[in-house]
């Protein structure tokens, strides 16, 4: 039996992390039966990166750990295949060629790990780190509201890449795609528009209800409701786009369980042929959204000079002597929770909740609960019919190109 996990954004911080760890859980079952996992079974690792060159540095260290970890190597070697696909999220031509070639591979994927994303990155304020730091110093660390974001950035497209011609325009000149916000498509619609793409090969076989495939959407414990306004989904008019995307994510994974979101989530899982018709088997369920997120990590997801970085790592430690569960620090303690909520055997118990990467000092790592400010059920379904209307939107653009 084969297992196909597809990780984005995988070539190197938590994605890698998480990488790493799913391997060495799929290899080393607990005796309480996690992961439900076959003994004999195979597991195929699918990263999804920028580049071809960064998959292959990053499937070499991917080896290269492997070989200093406890698991035999010929064990692994026998079992675990390594494959990976480019694709640029913040690209919807990029995602759809991406999608042909993995339903082209696969016939089902298990797992997929909505973990890529950017942070519009200006500068520091420095003056309101000072005075966080001076106020609230774990805050400060966790929390940080001294990053400068861009406001008003747009992901590229290039309109030559889009359909010349469709319905929606009668089949006159090309129109301009529609604008999307960089983090927003980076870290929410490019994952959305490659789920349905392939989702042919995320619904399971009726006959395993208790066994769906997983959508592990990476959230953030940064998320906030207060940057987050449901006329602007996009955080295109948002000082904090990072976290509004964030905070999206959550409503949406959370969403999809309320009836007020069935109509949406239904169109949306219904997999779909190249013909545009409906291609949904009737003896098929759809996958299970779950969201987790890493706690606080140390990755270049912001870039800052080194002796920033270093203040950040032993600012992070300060925090998690002081007794802070959430600074993790090592990507691969934040891979837990993701992790988890991908090999537990539980999914009806994890599912509806968000799930965070956690670290006691003296005690270990654990999985722990994390409160969720945002009214989901008052945005789900206007958040839920935005992002359907929108895909489908892009879909017409796209048809030519599926």
């Amino acid at each position: 039996m084969e297992t196909v996990a597809l990780i984005t954004g995988a070539n190197s911080g938590l994605g890698y992390a998480i990488a790493c760890r799913i391997i060495i859980e799929f290899f080393t079952p607990r005796s309480d039966g996690y992961p439900a996992i076959p003994e004999t079974g195979s597991l195929v690792i699918c990263l999804a990166t920028r580049s071809v060159e960064k998959a292959q540095s990053s499937i070499k260290n991917i080896n290269d750990y492997l070989l200093l970890s406890r698991l035999s190597p010929e064990d692994v070697k026998s079992r675990l295949v390594l494959a990976h696909v480019t694709m640029d999220l913040s690209s919807p031509a990029s995602v759809v060629a991406a999608a042909a070639e993995l339903r082209n591979r696969y016939s089902r994927i298990h797992y997929v790990f909505c973990n890529a994303a950017v942070v519009p990155f200006v500068r520091i304020d420095w003056l309101m780190a000072a005075r966080q730091m001076a106020t609230n110093f774990i805050e400060a660390m966790t929390v940080p509201r001294y990053k400068i974001q861009g406001v008003g950035w747009l992901a590229e497209t290039d309109p030559k890449l889009y359909s010349s011609s469709s319905p929606s325009n009668g089949g006159h000149a090309a129109e301009q795609p529609p604008e999307l916000g960089a983090a927003f498509a980076a870290n929410v619609f490019g994952h959305y528009y490659l789920l349905h793409e392939i989702m042919q090969t995320l619904r399971a076989p009726a006959v395993a209800p208790a066994n769906p495939s997983r959508v592990i959407w990476v959230g953030s414990i940064e998320s906030d409701p207060l940057t987050f306004d449901i006329d602007d989904i996009q955080g295109i008019k948002s000082t904090q786009p990072y976290e509004s995307s964030k905070t999206l994510t959550d409503i949406l994974v959370l969403g999809s369980y309320l009836p007020a979101s069935r109509e949406y989530f239904r169109s949306f899982t219904a997999a779909s042929n190249p013909s545009s018709e409906p291609a949904t088997p009737a003896n098929s369920i759809p996958p299970v959204f779950l969201i987790a997120h890493p706690g606080i990590i140390s990755t270049t997801i912001v870039p800052v000079p080194w002796w920033q970085s270093y203040a950040k790592n032993a600012g992070f430690w300060l925090c998690r002597a002081f007794g802070s569960p959430w600074h993790c620090i090592d990507p691969f303690v934040g891979a837990n929770a993701p992790v988890w909520l991908a090999l537990s055997p539980h999914v009806d118990l994890i599912k509806g909740r968000k799930w965070g990467s956690a670290c006691i000092w003296g005690s270990g790592e654990i999985v722990l609960e994390t409160q969720v400010d945002s009214d989901v059920a008052a945005h789900s379904a206007q958040l839920w019919s935005q992002m359907e209307a929108l895909r489908k939107v892009w879909k017409i653009r796209l048809e030519p190109r599926r």
